[in-house]
């Protein structure tokens, strides 16, 4: 009987620690690095299932993507690097030899200014090998000023990057790469 109960015991354990690893929600931060939104990413059967939420955008449709690096430096956030890829791809939904893994469909706002945006990326996972997230210590998600148009080289004529949100395995680690609460505090200071 002890034994029965063991199993369950560390079968218990491994689920919450499995599901604890295989979902990630992380803060979007505007380029005065206010805190505008979140978004959360699952592991899917089909994929990386990514859910954003967000405030104070202009109205219209914005390209939304994955970069390669975990950084967001404000305020232009360049320090996230190119769109995401693997294969070398090209850019773009639309484009008829495959797409960044990062590339997304446009997320619209609306005239209030908030967005609730959902997008299963199917090439992706939140764990290891070919497509991970967390490969190369992480991403970033990039909200992008203008919409992106599917198949302009190498960005979808996106415009400017609006808003960034560091993705990393750790919460210490999000915190050190993403600036935007370093920022408030030393205005606060100031």
């Amino acid at each position: 009987m002890r034994i029965i109960i063991l199993i369950v015991a560390i079968f218990l354990l491994y689920s919450c620690q499995s599901e604890a690893s295989t979902s990630k929600t992380i803060d979007l931060i505007n380029r005065d690095g206010d805190v505008i939104g979140e978004a959360t990413f699952a592991e899917q059967a089909e994929g990386v299932e990514v859910e954003v939420s967000v405030v104070g955008l202009s109205p219209g449709f914005h390209g939304i993507h994955l970069h390669e690096f975990p950084k967001c430096d404000t305020p232009s956030f360049e320090s996230a690097g190119s769109h995401w890829t693997v294969d070398d791809a090209k850019h773009g939904l639309m484009h008829p030899e495959g797409h960044h893994i990062g590339d997304m469909p446009n997320l619209e706002v609306k005239q209030d200014g908030t967005a609730m945006f959902t997008y299963v990326i199917s090439e992706a996972t939140l764990r290891e090998g070919k497509g991970s997230i967390y490969s190369d210590e992480g991403k970033s998600l990039i909200i992008h000023e203008d919409m992106d148009d599917g198949v302009s080289q190498p960005a979808g004529n996106a415009g400017e990057r609006i808003a960034c949100g560091a993705i990393t395995k750790s919460s210490e680690q999000f915190e050190e790469e993403n600036p935007g609460e370093d920022v408030k505090e030393e205005e606060e200071e100031a």
